[in-house]
């Protein structure tokens, strides 16, 4: 991998290469340029499974996740920097970042066992954790800028198809005050007030009572006048402060859009297609993608599960 140039972006993409497990593999980050050819790759130390989660935080440190480790890659020289011990031993997915250099990470998972059944749709195998012995307990936990566990907190959840998911995706509100989150293919769209440690009033709750009907919510993102970003299955919904659905994108292809990110010019996302292994360049001004890195990673070697752009 590069130096990191402003406007790169990085994707999560795992070599899967171990035939009895589906989501195992050699971990990496591609890099690819602002012109999205391909700059070069990172195999990442630590984790067996999907390499996903990436943002960037503050100081420029990409951030991903892989198991039970936080990965950080350093911009400068494009390596990934030492496995720190400080933090909890979670499957986390997601990071947001606060001004004053606090980290908020979500845990993904949340079940005791795996869910009966689970071995007839994937061969995973699921990491425990070493302290309670659990899958994960779905919580936010908050990370001062030296990374010292400050709080976690148990959130409210919602029911997926899974049955084992917890918080999957989650975004800081500009204010700081509170954190918007999501459990992939559910039906909340929730929030956490992380000053005064209390659950609020969900945002949006999609209907119907058949959680399989495909009337979802997959990913999340602030934008940052407080509007959201919400992908959905073929489109991606504009959502305001009160939960009204502003404007719909059509995002086409198949189902699996399960990433959004920002950019560094505010009128285009990255969003990322687990399933088809497109990433893409999307326009909110025009409603339209503006350009595509297929990286031939479609199901059933799907493994794109992150994606973002360094902001230099």
């Amino acid at each position: 991998m590069q130096p990191f140039e402003p406007g790169d972006i990085f994707l999560g993409l795992t070599e899967l290469n171990d035939p009895t497990d589906d989501h195992a593999g050699r971990g990496r980050i591609v890099q690819y340029g602002a012109d999205l050819k391909k700059k070069g790759e990172l195999w990442t130390e630590g984790g067996h499974h999907l390499v996903g989660g990436l943002n960037f935080d503050r100081n420029g440190v990409l951030w991903a996740f892989n198991d039970l480790s936080v990965i950080h890659v350093d911009a400068r020289t494009g390596r990934q920097l030492p496995l720190s011990t400080k933090f909890k031993p979670r499957v986390y997915r997601s990071a947001s970042f606060a001004a004053d250099g606090s980290v908020y990470l979500g845990e993904h998972m949340l079940a005791r066992d795996p869910p009966p059944g689970i071995a007839a749709r994937t061969t995973i195998k699921f990491p425990r954790l070493p302290d309670t012995g659990w899958l994960g307990h779905g919580r936010i936990y908050k990370y001062d800028r030296d990374w010292n566990l400050v709080r976690e907190w148990d959130v409210d959840h919602c029911p997926e198809p899974t049955g084992f998911k917890g918080v999957t995706h989650h975004t800081l509100h500009p204010s700081g005050q509170f954190i918007t989150y999501t459990a992939e293919t559910s039906k909340r769209i929730m929030r956490f007030d992380v000053v005064n440690g209390r659950q609020m009033p969900d945002l949006v709750r999609y209907p119907g009572d058949d959680i399989r009907d495909g009337n979802w919510v997959i990913a999340l993102r602030y934008l940052p006048d407080g509007r959201l970003l919400a992908t959905r299955s073929k489109t991606m919904d504009l959502i305001d402060e009160q939960g009204n659905t502003i404007r719909e994108y059509p995002l086409g292809g198949t189902y699996g859009w399960a990433e959004v990110m920002l950019t560094r010019d505010p009128r285009y996302v990255l969003v990322a297609n687990i399933w088809t292994g497109i990433a893409a360049r999307y326009d909110l001004e025009r409603g339209e993608i503006a350009g595509v890195i297929d990286t031939g990673y479609a199901a059933p070697r799907r493994s794109l599960a992150g994606i973002a752009e360094y902001p230099g």
